[in-house]
């Protein structure tokens, strides 16, 4: 009697698995069936915006070109755990197709992309249909690089650098992090007295390392700066603009950007840096720092969200000791670009304070994660800079349009492009 009471209920419970696979099968049909009757995802068109009560240039205008920052995602960095909201647009044939589509759409005269893969067999051919000549870039220990892309017809390449994080004399690193930096030199063909110094880049991602994100972003600087007082000598008939592009993994509150962006960095944001540097892993169990939300409402605690096959390590004791203070950082930075620099995006919360942070007006999010939403990307322009000015900016969308999370059908990467358009003169 037992032994066939234990073979109904066990009977019982077979049926209503199979119940619930079958329906379960049904619906990942109905679903499937329903993506097929979806027309093909695009690119969600934004539009272009004056810069409010920007400035002037002193000369008439010479001429005009625009630049695009965009971080596209690299399809080596996509795990499903990490973006659990965006389904099908995680695959390679639907994600390149939004993200090129986008590229085209806005076709700037200069381009800075970070986390570019699968460069060969997709971007390059379609970069050279598009009528761009491009230099690509990646570190040895990671399967995606940098890209500087530019328009033959309307600048010409007069040099070209990369910059190595991990091995720049500068001064002593805290994190081993395999990130890169590009300097390209461009002189306008229609006007060769005028030219810039664009730099692109992408810093290491870790919360923690602020001391190593701002050591990166002083490195980087520096770079460029080098470039355009060597280039400045050698050709004196020219007129170099420097201008730091890329993915700084740095919100509007990280000590990194204040320090590019003010004349000195408060003591709260120099204790923090402190001790990121004296002790780089301490801060590892508390998953993060503390970053404003977009909206102003009280601090909260990045996780450590970046998609990265994280190839970084931490240096030893010895090597910790060989760094400078962040004080001395700071001043190295400042050293390098007396002039303190300009976020062209910090005019976004005069634009539209709905999609901005309201203490820097820099934009809410360019990066919106299931796990991350803020501003991380940045074009920086000197601020008394008198020969180049942002008169317009691509505005972010509705926030409405990047729910949940990305990728989704209105945009390929989990990141926003930024895009200005500036006037020259000489």
């Amino acid at each position: 009697m037992g032994k066939d009471n234990i073979d109904i209920e066990k009977l019982k419970q077979e049926k209503k698995t199979k119940k619930l696979e079958k329906k379960k099968l049904s619906q990942q049909k109905a679903q499937e069936k329903q993506q097929k009757q979806l027309p093909p995802p695009k690119p969600l068109v934004r539009s272009f915006h004056a810069i409010p009560n920007r400035k002037q240039l002193s000369k008439t205008p010479l001429g005009t070109f625009s630049i695009m920052s965009f971080n596209l995602l690299g399809q080596c960095l996509i795990k499903r755990k990490l973006f659990p909201d965006s389904g099908d647009m995680l695959k390679w044939k639907t994600r390149r197709n939004m993200v090129s589509a986008e590229i085209e759409m806005y076709k700037s005269d200069i381009m800075c992309l970070q986390e570019v893969d699968n460069y060969t067999e997709y971007y390059k051919p379609i970069l050279e249909k598009l009528g761009y000549m491009a230099e690509y870039t990646k570190h040895p220990k990671k399967l995606h690089g940098l890209l500087i892309a530019y328009n033959p017809k309307v600048f010409e390449m007069i040099k070209y650098a990369t910059v190595d994080y991990d091995n720049d004399a500068l001064c002593t690193k805290t994190w081993i992090t395999s990130n890169i930096g590009q300097i390209m030199a461009l002189k306008h063909v229609d006007h060769p007295e005028f030219g810039i110094v664009i730099g692109n880049t992408h810093l290491y991602w870790r919360p923690v390392a602020l001391y190593e994100r701002l050591r990166q972003t002083t490195i980087f600087i520096n770079s460029i700066m080098n470039v355009q007082n060597a280039l400045q000598d050698a050709e004196p008939n020219t007129q170099w603009v420097p201008i730091p592009i890329g993915d700084f993994n740095t919100t509007p509150n990280d000590p990194s950007h204040a320090a590019v962006t003010m004349a000195c960095i408060s003591s709260n944001e120099e204790a923090q840096l402190e001790a990121s540097r004296t002790n780089p892993g301490s801060l590892m169990s508390d998953a993060g720092t503390t970053s404003e939300d977009g909206d102003g409402s009280a601090p909260k605690t990045i996780p450590e969200q970046a998609p990265e096959q994280d190839e970084s390590e931490n240096i030893d004791e010895k090597e910790i000791q060989a760094t400078i203070s962040a004080s001395e950082l700071v001043a190295i930075l400042h050293k390098s670009s007396p002039e303190l620099w300009h976020s062209i995006y910090s005019c976004h919360g005069d634009i539209d304070p709905k999609t901005s942070q309201p203490s820097s007006g820099e934009p809410k999010f360019t990066n919106y994660t299931a796990a991350f939403k803020n501003t991380l990307d940045y074009m920086y322009l000197r601020k008394n800079e008198a020969l180049l000015v942002p008169t317009e900016v691509l505005t972010l969308p509705p926030e409405e349009a990047v729910m949940p999370s990305l990728p989704n059908r209105n945009f390929g990467s989990d990141h926003m492009c930024l895009v200005s358009k500036f006037e020259f003169t000489v």
